[in-house]
């Protein structure tokens, strides 16, 4: 029976509106020991969220200012304009050992406490490497790897890998991994695999234990990747033609693909019941259903949402194991939230 969606009667909503960025939404599921939900959106040099309780009555509003840093990571003035970092990126990174915030900015990668109160290491992008190939200096691409690794892409097509240590402040860099010829896009990562892309179209799958890469996908067409997600071990990206693709990581062939969305396409999200969520420009929210696996994949349509006159820019679902989802819209300070009736 196909999914039908209500929106949550309870409103929530941050303090600033959602800038128009891929997957700007991130969320802190609750869990058994931690009843709340925190969600999350980049507004230019701010990261806004609001911690809802279980039943959504309560709401605390945080919110981060990016750290402006000068050259050899000395702090300037916050009205230096030279300096000013835009974020790229926001996640909330779920780690075994510690949870924290991480913001891929232009200029730098800032990581915080989970709750954005303490800033525990700021890492200043490379701006005059001799391979640039692209014009401007960001940070994109989160995701968090096996125990305590942290993996962050960059303008450069680099993958940056950083030790998260259980407490303190001592994150070092361990490696950098190359691969790319153009800007990191997306990150994605399970317990055997991480997945990369970049602005070019191309795809790397890599070893998580050796970082080594393993496989390639060629670009299809011309569009660029805009999110990745994966489930079952298949490969999920989106277009920013609106297409959605689904590729085997074994053989690096393409085993599906959805003209999902008339527009470019946002953010994607999906759970471990195998349902998929893509938000796009056309205003719509759309859910499908995956069954089998790389060699068998099947694809069923779930649900079609229009979410009126908003720009839709990120979604995530509650819970892993349910139908629920929130979703951020562009220049909307409310998360719309979804309920699967």
């Amino acid at each position: 029976m196909p999914l039908s969606y209500k929106k949550a009667p309870q409103p929530t909503s941050v303090k600033w509106s959602a800038s128009h960025l891929s997957s700007n939404l991130t969320i802190n599921r609750a869990s058994e020991t931690r009843r709340a939900t925190m969600y999350g959106v980049a507004h230019k040099s701010g990261f806004t969220m609001v911690t809802v309780s279980e039943d959504g009555t309560k709401q605390i509003q945080g919110q981060v200012i990016c750290r402006p840093v000068g050259h050899n990571s000395a702090l300037v003035s916050e009205s230096d304009a030279r300096f000013i970092p835009y974020i790229v990126q926001a996640v909330f990174v779920n780690l075994p050992i510690r949870n924290i915030l991480v913001l891929a900015c232009t200029k730098s990668i800032q990581i915080y406490e989970l709750d954005g109160t303490t800033n525990l290491h700021t890492h200043v992008l490379d701006k005059n490497h001799p391979n640039r190939t692209e014009s401007s200096i960001y940070a994109r691409g989160i995701a968090g790897v096996g125990q305590n690794l942290l993996c962050v892409g960059n303008h450069l097509g680099e993958v940056l890998v950083f030790n998260i240590p259980q407490k303190g402040s001592t994150i070092t860099l361990k490696e950098t991994i190359t691969g790319h010829q153009f800007g990191i896009t997306s990150l994605v990562s399970n317990a055997n695999l991480l997945i990369s892309s970049d602005t070019s179209g191309f795809i790397l799958i890599w070893n998580v234990r050796t970082m080594s890469q393993i496989n390639v996908i060629q670009p299809i067409d011309d569009s660029g990747v805009t999110a990745l997600s994966i489930w079952n071990n298949c490969i999920v990206a989106s277009y920013a033609n609106g297409m959605i693709r689904f590729f085997d990581p074994e053989n690096a062939q393409i085993c599906g693909s959805i003209a999902a969305h008339a527009r470019c396409i946002n953010a994607i999200d999906c759970n471990e019941r195998g349902l998929l969520a893509s938000v796009g420009d056309d205003c719509y929210v759309r859910v499908w259903k995956l069954t089998g696996d790389g060699e068998n994949l099947q694809i069923t349509h779930e649900c079609n949402q229009r979410i009126e006159n908003q720009q839709l820019v990120g979604v995530k679902f509650l819970n892993l194991s349910r139908s629920d989802i929130a979703i951020s819209s562009y220049d909307s300070s409310e998360v719309t939230i979804l309920r699967a009736m």
